[in-house]
């Protein structure tokens, strides 16, 4: 007992010590958090203080980059300014000295000051001080790289003032930080033809003091070719040291890190040129005319532009050349580089080949064989030997033989001494064209374009726009791209080796070089355009809106089906990235693309997105298995591939292997065919194969109304000609209704210009090829063809069927609208050709009269109505109203697409290539307001898609277990899926057990 009680008051004694130890600890660890959390208050309060203040800062920044950028742009304008008076200067000047005799003494002593450059300018120019913190951000810069000690630098005098260019050696030495300058100046042909030698005061050798700028890392890419021009060698040298050299070309110079977009078409005539500066000069040589080719004898007055040297007669200096490009060189020497040919400013395209372009442009690029039907040589070779040994421009006009200007053209750029795209990134063009995937083609061609030298660049950028306008026209030059690129495809980017070559190795380059040429052709102009700055005032506004190119994309995992196998080894961009690539910049290209061809050549790159995120195939798959997968596998599909590939008789086993096909192979185009007996991937094992079921279906094509229509031709349409789409709408779906009983019909518009409709009930399906050409022919009532006048033939009839008479309500609905925009009735010619329907010539003639005392074509219309109106007028005109109201509004029928079950018909929701629109439903309550000029393009829905998504990170998990997700429905496609899902909807549920038992007796 006791050891219990002795051994329950160590315990007790054992718990109070430890309460006590414990309490000591809490109210430490208390004083410790309430230290912390009032330390914690502290910071945050502090953090809070410094938080304000850093936003307070950065919107002080952001006015203070505002200002800098307002800064800059005055800076370019005052400095374009400030060029203009140094040129009014320059010229008086020169008027000084050339006409001084003639002016009083006193006022010449007044202007004496003009005469020389004072010392004050001269000092200004050497003592400059750096401009580089406004003109040049070197942050943003990876391209610069100072010159190794002792590097010789040469370059042309830009500011060219005589017939021959004066040589600059410049030495920089690194380690005294001056700059040496050796001039050997030259007694230049002009002084003595305009009768004075200019005095300047060329010193042999100068030192200015260069401060030293800072070191910064260029990418060798930039700087890696030997035709590289002095223009891009000239960015390795410290700013100042460039700002003392040659001012104009630092202020002219593109941006390095940024390139603004201009919002101008560049063509010829927006190449930024300034207009002539013609000067009076006394002939003292005997010089030519460049306008009539005249010569212009001793003693005659002579006008001479002071920057392209063009000289011509004082009355022909109308009919001078329109653009003033800056010649470069003024020697008669050949197998220079592009570089020696360009003007000091930009954009840097050579003289030659902006006069010749603009000449073959002004012409018309529509004559045949241009560009391959050869020249005559010796013509050639003399407007060559002009261009550049001439001290003026050629007149072109008095050239008769357009070949002429194309050969001489493509001789330039033959006698360089290095292509158009350098060999250095020959390499580079050729592994972008012989890429398969055509994401990494268009990032490849894109990055190989800018890493281009400017002169280089930008006459690549020139010639190509060119090319595609002259392809535009190959339905009648017969000069597609295809062709020219065979012709320029080694002549810009050459050989591998340009001094020996075999056959074979020529045979493989011009093939590479062809492949080339076609990537370069297929880039859209919208993506060239940014490479042209228009106008200075356009520069200088692109300087206050420059935006920087989006980082490189994300890349994810998408899913490659293989023979209905998954697959993750294929990779996609994710949706930013896409958006971004495809085509190279989706928001380069026009918002108006309703009057402009949708760019094939990048369908194919935005299809995979298109249909992993926006193809509806649930209801899609819905609707055409009709309550059964063996009804859906036997259904045949028809793919249009890449390269124009067509794959018919394809066919799934059930809607899921059909939508990982469609992604892995992506269409360009799916077509849906009949239901037959065996599955269409089976036929070759099965002794019949012969279509069952497919839906009724009615093709309605705008090209059918070309002769009546005057808006548009052929694949274009308008709001206007779309009126005979809803008119055959109003017109067929009605019969379908009423006189069939059809309820399950779906109008889809084509993507360009015209309808389909398609009938999903069961008797229409089931019906066989006579019964639907007896439905076609109950329908239609305009026959005949193109060359036939009348197509609309009534007089047998004794009283108008209710087809034609619900027919005659619509068109006498339309007509009227149709009348007041087309010119029907408005001249001699339109109204003979409608009064040629009229059966009885006398009436005919008798309008005829009537018609040209009215004046509008209401009152004719109507004149023809109360004509055809009277009580005793022949039989045979007694429908000849209405017959001429059916020939001009009643719809024209495709009978081959509704006659055959087996006819292949594009299916909805496609994408049409030829304008990128989607092939969307038509909701028939709303059918007069529908206008296919909204209708979404693909790009549209991509970019749709992209500023969604924006913000938000693509999760690679979720999208593999929901790999398509309702993505339309955050696009403009949402309502046209929602009009096709309300169709789907209404289709009844097919008895499955009937239909394999009616199968089975077949």
């Amino acid at each position: 007992m006791e050891k219990i009680v002795k051994y329950y008051v160590e315990l007790n004694t054992g718990k109070n010590n430890f309460l006590q130890l414990l309490e000591q600890n809490v109210v430490l660890f208390a004083q410790f958090t309430e230290d912390v959390i009032s330390h914690w208050s502290f910071i945050q309060h502090e953090n809070e203080s410094l938080s304000k203040l850093n936003k307070q800062y950065e919107q002080e920044a952001e006015k203070q980059r505002t200002k800098v950028k307002e800064l800059k742009a005055e800076l370019i304008e005052a400095r374009s300014q400030l060029a203009a008076l140094d040129d009014q200067i320059e010229l008086v000047r020169r008027m000084l000295r050339d006409d001084g005799s003639y002016i009083p003494e006193k006022s010449r002593k007044k202007l004496e000051f003009l005469t020389v450059k004072s010392s004050v300018e001269e000092r200004s120019v050497e003592s400059a001080p750096s401009e580089t913190g406004i003109d040049y951000d070197h942050t943003d810069d990876d391209s610069l790289d100072q010159k190794k000690p002792g590097r010789v630098v040469r370059t042309q005098n830009l500011d060219r003032k005589r017939s021959r260019s004066v040589g600059r050696e410049m030495t920089i030495d690194n380690d005294d930080d001056e700059l040496q300058m050796h001039n050997s100046p030259k007694r230049s042909k002009d002084d003595l033809e305009i009768g004075f030698i200019e005095s300047e005061k060329c010193p042999m050798k100068s030192t200015l003091n260069i401060p030293e700028a800072k070191r910064v890392g260029y990418r060798q890419s930039m700087n890696k070719s030997i035709s590289e021009p002095y223009l891009m060698e000239l960015r390795n040298l410290p700013m100042s040291t460039l700002q003392v050299m040659n001012p104009v070309l630092l202020k002219s110079q593109p941006t390095l890190a940024k390139t603004a977009v201009t919002s101008n078409t560049p063509t010829v005539d927006s190449i930024p040129s300034r207009t002539h500066f013609f000067t009076s000069k006394t002939v003292l040589k005997p010089e030519y005319c460049d306008v009539c080719e005249k010569r212009v004898t001793f003693g005659k007055l002579i006008l001479r532009c002071n920057k392209c040297k063009t000289q011509c007669h004082q009355e022909c200096r109308i009919g001078a050349v329109g653009l003033c490009v800056a010649r470069t060189p003024m020697g008669r020497h050949a197998y220079r580089k592009l570089c020696d040919y360009v003007p000091p400013q930009a954009p840097f395209i050579p003289h030659i080949v902006v006069h010749c372009i603009d000449e073959i442009e002004r012409r018309g690029v529509d004559v045949v064989g241009l560009y391959r039907v050869p020249g005559t040589e010796t013509h050639i070779l003399d407007l060559l030997a002009k261009f550049l040994g001439g001290k003026g421009v050629p007149n072109l006009k008095i050239i008769a033989d357009i070949n002429v200007l194309t050969g001489c053209l493509k001789k330039f750029f033959q006698q360089l001494k290095e292509p158009l795209i350098p060999l250095t990134s020959r390499q580079d063009f050729i592994s972008a064209a012989m890429e398969v995937d055509e994401l990494k083609k268009m990032d490849h061609v894109h990055q190989a374009i800018k890493e281009l030298p400017y002169p280089n660049r930008d006459t690549l950028c020139f010639l190509v726009m060119h090319l595609q306008r002259v392809a535009g026209a190959s339905a009648f030059n017969k000069m597609p791209k295809t062709n020219l690129a065979k012709i320029f495809g080694p002549t810009v980017l050459g050989f591998s080796d340009q001094q020996a070559q075999n056959v074979t190795q020529m045979i493989d380059d011009s093939s590479k070089s062809e492949l080339v040429m076609q990537l370069l052709l297929s880039l859209p102009q919208q993506y060239w355009k940014q490479y042209l700055p228009v106008t200075e005032q356009e520069r200088i506004a692109a300087a206050r809106t420059t935006t920087i190119a989006p980082a490189n994309p994300r890349i994810i995992t998408a899913t490659n089906v293989v023979d209905g196998e998954a697959d993750h080894e294929r990779l996609f961009p994710s949706t930013m990235a896409l958006i971004v690539l495809i085509p190279i910049c989706l928001s380069m290209m026009s918002t108006e693309k309703a009057a402009e061809e949708f760019e094939e050549s990048y369908l194919h790159g935005m299809l995979p997105l298109y249909y992993r995120k926006l193809f509806p195939f649930k209801p899609y798959i819905k609707w055409l298995r009709y309550g059964s997968d063996d009804y859906f596998r036997r259904r045949e599909f028809a793919f249009i591939l890449k390269g124009s590939i067509y794959l018919r008789y394809k066919s799934f086993d059930n809607g899921s292997y059909f939508e990982k096909e469609v992604i892995s192979s992506v269409p360009e185009k799916i077509d849906i065919g009949a239901v037959y007996n065996v599955e269409p991937k089976c036929k070759q094992n099965s002794e019949t194969f012969l279509p069952v079921e497919k839906e009724m279906v009615f093709d309605i094509d705008l090209s059918d109304y070309d002769e009546i229509r005057e808006c548009c031709k052929g694949g274009s349409i308008c709001k206007i000609c779309w009126h005979f789409i809803v008119a055959a709408i109003k017109v067929i779906d009605p019969i379908l209704l009423d006189d069939f009983g059809f309820e399950h019909r779906l109008w889809v518009y084509s993507g360009r210009r015209g309808v389909h409709c398609w009938v999903a009930d069961k008797e229409a399906r089931n019906m066989n090829n006579e019964e639907r050409s007896a439905v076609a022919e109950y329908i239609s009532v305009v026959m005949g063809g193109e060359g036939q006048k009348k197509k609309v033939f009534l007089n047998d009839e004794s009283v108008l069927h209710p087809v034609i008479q619900r027919g005659l309500v619509v068109a006498s609905n339309i007509f009227p609208v149709l009348l007041k925009e087309y010119s029907w009735l408005d001249s001699q010619e339109s109204w003979e050709a409608m009064l040629k329907l009229i059966p009885d010539k006398t009436i005919a003639d008798a309008l005829e009269s009537i018609f040209e005392k009215v004046d509008t074509a209401e009152e004719r219309w109507q004149a023809i109505k109360m004509a055809l109106s009277k009580p005793h007028i022949p039989d045979n005109c007694r429908f000849a109203v209405s017959e001429i109201l059916l020939q001009y509004i009643y719809p024209r029928l495709d009978m081959n697409v509704s006659k055959g079950i087996n006819h292949l018909l594009k299916s909805p929701f496609c994408i049409h290539p030829k304008t990128g629109k989607v092939c969307v439903p038509i909701d028939l309550e709303k059918v007069d307001e529908f206008d296919p000029t909204s209708v979404p393009a693909i790009d549209d829905l991509l970019k749709e898609l992209s500023e969604n998504d924006a913000g938000e990170e693509n999760n690679i998990d979720n999208e593999k277990k929901n790999r398509k997700p309702l993505d339309y429905n955050r696009t403009t496609l949402k309502p046209y899926v929602q009009i096709f899902e309300r169709f789907v909807s209404s289709l009844p549920k097919e008895d499955v057990a009937q239909r394999e038992q009616s199968q089975m007796e077949f």
